[in-house]
């Protein structure tokens, strides 16, 4: 009988981690920080969607060069 509680403990345990982290990527999207919260889990999981991401964000923060007074 024992044996039964500590199995189903066990199973309570890992499905409210599983659950814990559903809500966490749940709650990061909607707040729009997603890449730093769940950014080292999808590097694990997908690493190419984590490239893509990486190289999405460098085009973001790459700013239009400003034209010199001689060009207008």
């Amino acid at each position: 009988m024992d044996g039964i509680w500590i199995l189903l403990v066990s199973l309570a345990v890992v499905f409210g981690f599983l659950g814990l982290l559903a809500w966490a990527a749940a709650r990061s999207r909607r707040r729009g920080i997603g890449a730093s919260m769940m950014g080292p889990f999808e590097q694990m999981w997908l690493p190419t969607a984590a490239e893509s991401q990486i190289e999405i964000q460098l085009q973001q923060e790459r700013k239009k060069p400003i034209g010199s007074p001689e060009d207008l």
